[in-house]
């Protein structure tokens, strides 16, 4: 029996809270429970009704004060949740930070209890910010005390050796849960002749939804296409007003933030999702329709190609609604998506199930353990 280990994981973000970071640290952590392990999640509380301390499938759960979604905020939480963690450091074997922000505290505390840290970097706005010099050297001061930087794509990873070269790194593409993730039956009404597409994204600039909403006029003539988005955001009122302008609400649902469990019967019930992103580390939510059983089209950025090829889907070029209108034209006339998206589902199982994930991360715990012992 391997040992048990007590892990401090502190994170901007968990659930309640939809996202992908939410996802990543919720099934790392109940994975770990799983197997024995004692884990408490120091996060924020972004949601008002959420408890300052509750357990959550046996994660130990403490949240901190939430002081907005911009950078103001974040690096308020950020110094807002140093206390707590470095408060709960002495109790844990080792510290595992998710989100370069939160890493703040945990490089604190791990100086202070002399614990090992781990950081993970999870955010396409890591790579927007290594490239400005004054962010850049902020990330390798707030990084520089970690023993191991786990990336959630190759891309990540290469900027992170960049300004850390002699640190230890892996880029680790984040697990699903393949039994929650399934085909199931459709939750979504449609017609027969509808050719419908789901895009799972967060009504936000980077994630690139209102070129989505660009191609549908541009294809709306030749095909009976209905387009479901799953997400909110700030931009949802300038996306709604947007796809009235172009004639073409009718064909166009909001559908809002969905949580986990009412995703897979979404999924099922199209013929493609889209993921228009404009900069993406990786996409949970690109992987949890293909595990789905879903075919997945998705902009040609960040860490998309290493988890959809040709066997798995589409990519196509990002910024482009021509590029995507033309995709879409092509994906109507395929009679193997099907066939695409059971490859796709076997895939996802095959690389990256949850199990395999923890597999990596209780791997690199013990041996960090081991080197301070």
């Amino acid at each position: 029996m391997k040992e048990q280990l007590r892990i401090l994981m502190p994170s901007i973000y968990f659930p309640p809270r939809v996202g992908g970071i939410e996802s990543h640290v919720y099934y790392l952590a109940r994975e770990l429970v799983r197997r024995g392990h004692t884990v408490l999640v120091i996060t924020t509380r972004t949601e008002r009704d959420s408890k300052t301390f509750e357990e959550v499938d046996g994660i130990l759960v403490k949240r901190t004060p939430f002081f907005g979604q911009n950078p103001r905020g974040w690096i308020l939480s950020s110094i807002g949740a140093v206390p707590s963690t470095v408060r709960n450091a002495k109790r844990f074997d080792l510290i595992h930070c998710h989100t370069f922000a939160f890493a703040l505290g945990g490089s604190i505390a791990a100086s202070i209890c002399r614990k090992p840290l781990v950081v993970t970097v999870h955010s396409s706005h890591f790579l927007r910010l290594v490239k400005k010099p004054i962010p850049r050297l902020g990330l390798k001061i707030i990084l520089s005390r970690a023993d191991f930087i786990f990336s959630t794509s190759k891309e990540i990873d290469s900027e992170v050796r960049c300004i850390l070269p002699k640190k230890k790194t892996m880029p680790v593409v984040n697990g699903i849960d393949t039994e929650l993730f399934k085909p199931t039956q459709p939750s979504i009404p449609r017609s027969g002749s509808e050719f419908v597409i789901v895009c799972p994204r967060r009504l936000v600039e980077k994630t690139g939804v209102e070129f989505l909403i660009r191609a549908i006029p541009l294809v709306k003539d030749e095909i009976n296409i209905k387009v479901y988005i799953a997400g909110d955001g700030p931009l949802r009122k300038h996306l709604e007003s947007l796809a009235s302008k172009l004639g073409v609400a009718e064909r166009v649902v909001f559908l809002g933030s969905l949580p986990n469990h009412e995703m897979p019967g979404i999924y099922s019930s199209c013929d493609l999702v889209i993921i228009p992103s404009l900069i993406e580390a990786t996409s949970i939510a690109a992987l949890e329709a293909m595990a789905c059983g879903k075919p997945v089209a998705a902009s040609n950025v960040g860490g998309l190609p290493e988890i959809i090829d040709k066997e798995s889907g589409m990519l196509f070029e990002p910024r482009s609604a021509e590029a995507i209108a033309a995709l879409i034209r092509r994906a109507a006339k395929r009679q193997d998506l099907e066939e695409i998206g059971e490859k796709s589902r076997k895939i996802v199982k095959e690389r990256w199930s949850i199990e395999a994930m923890v597999d990596i991360h209780e791997k690199v715990y013990g041996d960090l353990l081991r080197i301070r012992s």
